[in-house]
Parts: structure tokens; sequence; C-alpha cells
């Protein structure tokens, strides 16, 4: 007697239960079928970590290895602008591994096959293109362009670098003065942004963190700590004459030379750097301060 089961594939493989009957009675017997295939696609593909330039890619094997030890694995990418994939590694001895030289900003896709005595079995795949792009770094200069009583305005430079994904936007948190406790204030999407709410004689310390689709950089602080304070300028004048003479019955006329305002000139750089110099930022401190304050809303132009 011969039982035969045509057409055989892999996951036919397993114990099987095999039973003989007569007039008589029934004889059972198990046995086990190893088909012999090439391995079944490996499992749970996971992004691990992405740089501006890499990905880390982790993995599980097949769950049918088609009856032979998986001897390697073959590690592809494919551009979104590509059909077809290319392979990174042929010859992949673990379940894990860093494609490297990527393109910044661009989209790709990647897929894992495992190979033993057989050939290359079936691949996963990631579900969706992955962008190479990483958080950005931290802001530039943070500048504190006015103060008040109870509010403070803040400015600062964009990131050198957006990590490959486009700002959304910047998160700026305050700090009380003897406080461990970083506060988010607000968050804007411009390189500007005003604190109201302060206490008047306070101090502060601020700092403000840049975001994108990959996360939050590093926090760029304000130099040194602020006081919610109102900007006094004490009045100055100096007398041109200090006695005056005039007449009994007729009015006296004293003009005082008071000074509301000051004028600041300076000379142009040694240097423009290689570049046209397009204008100029005037900045005060108080005496006793060690905070420098942005005097010009706009840039002042070069002469």
């Amino acid at each position: 007697m011969e039982l035969v089961s045509q057409g055989v594939l892999g996951f036919d493989g397993g114990k099987y239960m095999l039973t003989v009957e007569n007039s008589s009675g029934s004889k059972t017997a198990f046995v086990n079928v190893r088909v012999l295939d090439t391995p079944g696609a490996p499992q749970n593909l996971i992004i691990k970590d992405i740089t501006k330039d890499s990905v880390s890619l982790i993995w599980d094997p097949p769950i049918i290895d088609g009856g032979s030890r998986v001897r390697h694995y073959l590690v592809e990418k494919r551009e979104s602008t590509r059909k077809a994939y290319s392979i990174v590694n042929a010859s992949c001895p673990k379940t894990s591994w860093r494609i490297g030289d990527l393109q910044e900003g661009s989209l790709y896709s990647f897929r894992i096959l495992a190979e033993n005595e057989y050939g290359v079995g079936l691949p996963v795949e990631t579900t969706e293109p992955v962008k190479i792009s990483e958080k950005p770094l931290p802001p530039g200069k943070v500048t504190l362009k006015e103060v008040t009583g109870s509010s403070v305005t803040l400015s600062w430079e964009k990131p050198d670098h957006d990590g490959g994904s486009r700002i959304s936007g910047y998160i700026v948190e305050m700090q009380g003065k003897g406080s461990d406790k970083w506060t988010q204030v607000t968050t804007v999407k411009i390189t500007e942004a005003v604190i109201a709410g302060l206490t008047q004689g306070e101090e502060y310390s601020f700092r403000i963190s840049a975001t994108n689709e990959k996360g939050t950089s590093d926090p760029r602080p304000l130099s040194v700590p602020v006081v919610a304070k109102d900007l006094i300028i004490a009045p100055t004048f100096k007398m041109l004459f200090t006695t005056f003479s005039v007449l009994a019955g007729d009015d006296l006329k004293i003009d005082v030379p008071y000074a509301a305002h000051m004028v600041v000139v300076w000379n142009k750089p040694g240097s423009d750097g290689g570049s046209k110099i397009l204008g100029y930022h005037l900045e005060s401190k108080e005496k006793n301060s060690l905070l420098w304050v942005k005097q010009n809303k706009t840039i002042l132009p070069d002469a």
C-alpha cells in the first residue's frame, strides 16, 4: 500500500498521524514529514534607528527554515524613485544590519530575504517608505530683544542643520531662579516669541529647542538669566552756563539741553568676510549687567 500527497509545499511539513484499519482492528503510527525547500520570509522587520545618512534594521528568523539551516540573509534597499531593489549585503550572517551612505531627505524601502542550501526564500519588507532624516541641531544664538516688568521678547537663529526634515516649530522653556524644573511656556513657528505673565523683579532663565518630524533638538539657552523689570534710563543734561541775569519784572528763561537720546557711530569692519555687509544690529546693557539687549527692531542698513 502506498500513500501519495501531491505537490507538497513548505508549510506541509510537520507531524502526521497514519491509521490503518481492517475488519480485525486498526493500527496507528506517527510520522514526521520534513519538506526541503527555500526558507519562508523573515519575521518582524523593525527600523531600530535612523540618522541623516543611515538606517539600522533588525528582524527575526523565518518560522519555516525549509528543512535546512538558514545560512545568511540578503539585505536590499530601494529608493522611492526606483522600481527595483538593489542588494546592500548578499551574505548578512546575523538578524540585524546598518545600511549607510543613504541620501539625506530621501525615501527608501527595505527588505530582507533568508537563504539556505535550497535557495533564497520569500522577502519581508518595510510596510511604508522610510525618510532618511534625524532630529535637528539646536537653534543658533538666542537674543533678548526686549524686557519689561512682566514680559520678555526673545529671538534666535535657525539651526545650522534641520536633520533632513523641515523645521516644524520651536519650543520655548522657562526656569525660575532656584528651581531645577524647566516649564514649556509656548511653541511658535517663527524665530521670535514673547513670554508674558512674569513677576516684576524675579529672575528667569530661558532656552529654545527646534522640532521636526523626527524629534526635538537639544535646547539652546539664553546666555544669562533675565530679571523682569522695566528699563529705566535716568535723564541727563549739561548746563552751558551756571549764572543768569534778569531784570526785575522780566521773565526768566533758561535753555536746558536735555538729552533724551544719544547718537552712536562706528567704523565699518576691516573685513566683510567675503560677502557684502547687509547691515548692523545695535545692542546695549546696563552698567552692572552681563545681559546685552537688542535696540533695533529691524536691521540698520549699511551706509
